[in-house]
């Protein structure tokens, strides 16, 4: 009993940390573009975003030495909160002599803040949930943030018309602060007896592992392709794309987002409904996902009719989760506990490193090429992943 009630507690929080996320992402990725009109400039802060990811997720097996899981989430979430307070005072007090620098360092120190809370998630999903059931409870995870995300974007842009940057910051924080609040009510966990051992080994724990277990190897390398080819939905990409391809209004920058989620929220029902079938066939599963999702990238850019694309951002987003959801969940299910929130931290940090260097890259693209090679690019990646995932061996 308590163990379920840990797992729902923990998707609550999450979501609504998800819905926090996603409308201040929203508001300082819109204003930056308004005052900049670069979409270098807009495609900094997913960078930041993953950048600050990237030296959290170095530090996340060290922490979770000392202390338990859930202790680590409830203060990073309490911390973040803490800071996007201060965002909204600094937004709403130098409005008219807004300083980049000090956005772009706010930015930074959340997503640091918010690095360990995604590995050290989907660690507890198997200390909530029995093993038999991880299928079905990471589809159920899954399903609960992209239904927000599905909301929180359309609604994001949307409240953009309507409310100032610091206003729609300053509900961000209290979305921030009703997460930190139900994720401080998490059971308790039991934290993992290592021998201790010198700093720079815990901090490279994580990778030895990695590169020790032939499944997970090849399964991180596949995220990494991932990595790449989902700069493609980085939100600078995408409103680029709806202004110079599309020339809708901003609001299709939403929807585009929206319709992806819905698709991700119609492939982990689907996941779910069928989740004994999705967990005896993970590898035909991973395979169709990255094809199928990778062409209809491809469509995406040669498509030129508004209602089509949305079409097909639906179809990606079905796609990525059927692939998704049993990758993750072979991972849980192949690799000790112990193990679990060292590995998601190294391969978090790998897939954020890669994720940040080609987000700039393919802002780069999108500035002096045309945006509709990005969305080739990461077709053709996502065709490669499904490839290796041929050659995946799966007891």
């Amino acid at each position: 009993m308590k163990r379920n009630q840990g797992f729902t507690q923990l998707i609550i929080g999450q979501t609504v940390a998800n819905v926090g996320d996603t409308i201040y992402i929203v508001a300082i990725i819109s204003s930056i573009f308004s005052w900049t009109d670069s979409a270098l400039a807009a495609a900094l802060v997913p960078v930041l975003v993953t950048g600050g990811g990237v030296i959290s997720g170095f530090l996340s097996p060290v922490i979770t030495s000392y202390f338990r899981l859930e202790q680590v989430l409830k203060v990073s979430q309490m911390c973040k909160t803490a800071v996007l307070f201060f965002m909204t005072a600094y937004l709403y007090l130098k409005a008219e002599t807004m300083n980049l620098l000090v956005l772009y360092c706010l930015v930074a120190l959340i997503s640091f803040l918010d690095g360990c809370s995604e590995p050290i998630s989907r660690a507890l999903i198997p200390k909530y949930v029995e093993k038999h059931r991880l299928v079905k409870a990471n589809g159920i995870f899954n399903s609960m943030l992209q239904t927000v995300n599905i909301g929180s974007w359309a609604i994001g842009t949307s409240l953009l018309l309507v409310f100032s940057v610091h206003q729609l910051v300053l509900l961000d924080s209290f979305l921030f602060l009703s997460a930190s609040i139900v994720l401080a009510f998490l059971p308790r966990t039991t934290r993992e007896k290592n021998e201790k051992q010198p700093l720079a080994h815990q901090l490279f724990i994580g990778w030895r592992w990695i590169m020790k277990d032939p499944l997970v190897r090849v399964i991180v390398g596949m995220d990494m392709l991932e990595s790449i080819a989902n700069t493609a939905w980085v939100s600078a990409i995408v409103l680029v794309f709806v202004r110079e391809v599309m020339q809708t209004p901003d609001a299709w920058w939403g929807y585009i987002n929206a319709t992806y989620f819905v698709g991700a929220l119609l492939g982990s029902a689907l996941v779910m409904r069928f989740s004994e079938r999705f967990d005896k066939n993970k590898r035909t599963a991973i395979v169709m996902g990255a094809v199928l999702g990778g062409l209809i990238t491809v469509a995406v850019a040669l498509s030129g009719d508004r209602f089509l694309i949305l079409g097909l951002s639906v179809l990606i987003g079905l796609f990525s989760q059927i692939k998704n959801i049993p990758q993750a969940s072979l991972i849980q299910q192949k690799v000790a506990a112990d193990r679990l929130v060292a590995i998601y931290a190294a391969s978090g940090i790998l897939n954020s490193a890669v994720f940040a260097l080609f987000a700039l890259l393919m802002g780069q693209v999108a500035d002096v090429f045309d945006v509709r090679w990005v969305f080739v690019l990461s077709g053709s990646l996502l065709l490669l992943v499904g490839l290796i995932a041929r050659k995946l061996k799966v007891s």
